[in-house]
């Protein structure tokens, strides 16, 4: 029988996982950075590899157009080369990445080593890649039907109204279809999620066949989608907080910067900027813990069969929830 998820369990699982995070907010903050810095290498060694050659050229004097083409040609090998180790180390260190947050939901206190863990074993390497692979694949075939239509629709309505010539209502019928289109997109987003799941169950046993893994923990969340959409609903307000702190520290950047001017209005601007980036960094890490390790909750409270009634109990909230023990580990 499946256990029934109210609001009240949604409060309780959250609670229990935000308290969780909070006394573990320095290890968040750690994995995250060091999750996003071999990231953040590649891509300033991608920008440099496709703009920093042709770009040292110009600066240095050629203008051939030919010479310029050829440097910017050259440089794909190294483009190449970067994608691939993009698509190689991004499988392990999510692997690992939900390693962490999956202990830390069920009340243990994983090390930020935890998100390395996987490059020592080929086999948790591929595992992850396949994995972030089969979560892709999935997501794409969700969206290519929603998307093929859109663009059919789309095309029809331009090449109609080319042929009538009236051109000036097409805006408003484009609008209306994106409008259309995004909100198609809703339930999409929302299945697709469920299928992040299978995280926890490929945690558990990384022999798991991933599309399997996938399969079962979406059945999970059967006729339980406006929940779960709600659930994701309910962090709303922590996103706004995040751009709005961001916006409001790069509004005030651009407002020193017109106000002050001069090397005074830079220093305000590269100092508000920072300021942005390192609060955007810690309630990024705080939020993303929070809402990963929420959602493992729901998916383990869910997935846990119910228990049949055997009389009154007490069934006020200690800090579990069905599927874990009383301590806050999982059974």
């Amino acid at each position: 029988m499946r256990q029934e998820f109210t609001a009240q369990m949604r409060k309780d699982i959250k609670r229990t996982c935000k308290r969780r995070v909070m006394d573990n907010l320095g290890r968040c903050i750690g994995i995250n950075f060091l999750y996003m810095v071999p990231f953040m290498l590649l891509g300033v060694m991608l920008y440099l590899s496709m703009v920093g050659r042709v770009f040292a050229m110009a600066m240095a004097g050629y203008t051939d157009e030919y010479m310029l083409s050829m440097a910017m040609t050259q440089s794909m090998n190294t483009v190449w080369l970067v994608v691939f180790l993009m698509i190689v180390i991004s499988g392990p260190l999510t692997l690992g990445m939900m390693h962490f947050y999956l202990a830390l939901q069920r009340g243990e206190e994983p090390g930020v080593s935890m998100l390395f863990k996987p490059f020592t074993s080929l086999r948790s390497i591929w595992t992850g890649i396949k994995m972030e692979f089969c979560l892709a694949f999935r997501s794409l075939l969700w969206m290519i039907g929603p998307t093929v239509v859109y663009m059919a629709l789309g095309f029809s309505v331009a090449f109609g109204a080319a042929m009538r010539g009236n051109e000036g209502s097409v805006s408003t019928i484009l609008t209306i279809l994106n409008i259309l289109y995004f909100i198609a997109l809703i339930p999409i987003e929302v299945k697709v999620m469920t299928y992040n799941a299978g995280w926890v169950i490929v945690c558990g046993d990384e022999t798991h066949s991933v599309w399997d893994a996938t399969r079962t923990a979406s059945a999970a969340f059967k006729g339980q989608m406006m929940k779960l959409f709600v659930f994701v609903l309910s962090f709303i307000g922590w996103y706004i907080l995040l751009f709005g702190i961001i916006y409001l520290c790069s509004g005030l950047g651009v407002a020193g910067l017109l106000i002050v001017r001069g090397g005074t209005g830079v220093a305000i601007l590269v100092t508000a900027i920072i300021a942005a980036v390192c609060l955007a960094i810690l309630l990024g890490a705080f939020l993303n813990a929070y809402e990963m390790t929420s959602f493992f909750g729901m998916y383990e409270y869910l997935s846990t069969p119910a228990t049949p009634f055997t009389g009154p109990q007490d069934t006020s909230f200690t800090d579990s929830w069905p599927g874990q023990d009383g301590d806050g580990t999982a059974q």
